[in-house]
């Protein structure tokens, strides 16, 4: 078993698994707890977290039409990881 950002998956053949329910909730509730709490952000602080928050934005909204139509293609979802992974790296 694998473990990375607020997901889970194990390989079998192919195939992956779905993510833990309780951990995307857990992921997404924290992250917005945090947001939540600031009072602003001045530009320069949002020009530095400005590639973050694009990936992070991005999977937002895979993760929102992936509720409306269950089309969201796993491939799509693991690039939008990635950018974000790349973001965060950087």
């Amino acid at each position: 078993m694998r473990q990375t950002i607020s997901t889970n998956y194990r390989t079998e053949s192919v195939t992956m698994v779905s993510t833990d329910n309780c951990q995307v909730q857990q992921a997404i509730h924290h992250a917005a707890a945090k947001l939540a709490s600031l009072e602003f952000i001045d530009q320069m602080t949002a020009l530095q977290v400005a590639a973050v928050t694009e990936a992070i934005a991005n999977l937002c909204t895979l993760l929102y039409y992936q509720a409306d139509t269950g089309a969201v293609a796993e491939d799509e979802f693991q690039d939008a990881l990635a950018r974000i992974r790349q973001a965060v790296a950087s």
